[in-house]
């Protein structure tokens, strides 16, 4: 007798952490949610509803984490092979509460606490799915890092070096100062990781000729992202037309070929100055506000993140840099509605997260 289910292994960021959501099944052991596909359902809607029924937790699919195959003895003596497809799943809604009937409890356990957990008291054959979970919620977070050094003393070997981490943890861009944009463009050829150049950096003072012309120079070199200052004296004198015109300067020299974000400088900026730029930069035409240079007094705050995600809504992207060291740090701009993060620690955030290389595991049947 053959037997298909289908669950997953969800995730929530919350209090700058990162958790795993686990059941307490009936026979005592901790496992994942799971159940089986009602009729007409797909793998992925039936993992989700029955993630739901059982958790109280809604979601959606972020990857595909395989399967876990067993046989079983069902009550009338029957050999049933169960295949469990399992998949990666981002928390979007909904608060714990328990399938009483089903399963005898649900809970969160921190990332860096799972595998210990699973060691302790799960089924040993679901450990590989773990194992793949946590290295997929590393590459997610490397996915949401521009690795960036824009140390005016950086050298070529710094550059490579800069280029080697970013393939290897699959970083979303590599931000250099616009010198080394042929070299990084072409090192990252095919990897699908975009060259980011900035632009009117770190002052923002630059004509908006000179601007649009460096940015021009940089998209033709490679560039698939620009990082650009507001010209913050504007800004700050309410100058709306010489703002925008600035921008759309920049804008108009770089795409289609390359998206733009617009470096705010929040720390030089009063809450009503962040609310304008924001907007001024979206009407402008940005894809991205960010918070840092990186140069400036401050870098990114969790408070900051949140008013620009605020201000700009759905319409562009988020980009928190500046003193983002820690994954506690990473995670809680994320959850803060950080949609990418600039900084020079990403391999040492990345490596914080618990990510086995080996999904190795006995294949003792459970059921």
């Amino acid at each position: 007798m053959n037997d298909i289910a289908a669950g997953g292994v969800v995730y929530t960021v919350e209090g700058g952490a990162l958790r795993l959501l686990f059941i307490d099944d009936r026979f005592g052991y901790l496992s994942l949610p799971k159940g089986h596909p009602e009729p007409g359902e797909s793998l992925e809607q039936a993992a989700l509803r029955e993630i739901e029924e059982e958790t109280g937790i809604r979601g959606r699919i972020v990857a595909p984490l395989g399967e876990v195959a067993y046989a079983f003895q069902s009550g009338d003596g029957q050999t049933v092979h169960k295949t469990v497809h399992y998949y990666l799943i981002e928390k979007t809604g909904g608060t714990l509460r328990v399938q009483e009937e089903e399963i005898a409890g649900v809970r969160w356990i921190p990332a860096d606490g799972a595998l210990p957990a699973q060691e302790a008291a799960g089924y040993p054959n679901n450990r590989p799915i773990l194992v793949r979970a946590l290295q997929a919620l590393r590459r997610e977070i490397a996915r949401r890092i521009d690795h960036t050094l824009l140390k005016p003393e950086a050298t070529k070997d710094d550059i490579l070096r800069l280029v080697e981490d970013a393939v290897r943890y699959g970083f979303a861009a590599v931000c250099v100062q616009p010198w080394w944009v042929p070299l990084v463009a072409d090192r990252l050829r095919g990897t699908g990781i975009r060259p980011c150049a900035v632009v009117g950096f770190p002052l923002g003072g630059t004509l908006p000729e000179a601007k649009a012309y460096e940015a021009y120079q940089a998209v033709r070199a490679g560039a698939e992202e620009i990082d650009v200052v507001v010209n913050l004296g504007a800004l700050k004198s309410g100058d709306e037309d010489g703002v925008r015109r600035d921008l759309e300067a920049v804008i108009e020299a770089a795409k289609p070929q390359a998206a733009v974000k617009v470096i705010l400088e929040t720390a030089l900026l009063t809450e009503e100055e962040k609310r304008r730029a924001a907007e001024w930069a979206v009407a402008a035409g940005a894809d991205f506000v960010k918070t840092s240079t990186g140069f400036g007094p401050g870098g990114a705050t969790v408070e900051d993140v949140r008013l620009l995600r605020s201000v700009v809504g759905d319409r562009a992207g988020v980009k928190a840099s500046g003193g983002i060291r820690t994954l506690s740090a990473a995670l809680a701009l994320l959850e803060a509605g950080a949609d990418r993060l600039g900084t020079s620690s990403g391999p040492a955030i990345v490596r914080e997260l618990p990510a086995p290389e080996d999904a190795a595991s006995d294949e003792k049947a459970v059921p």
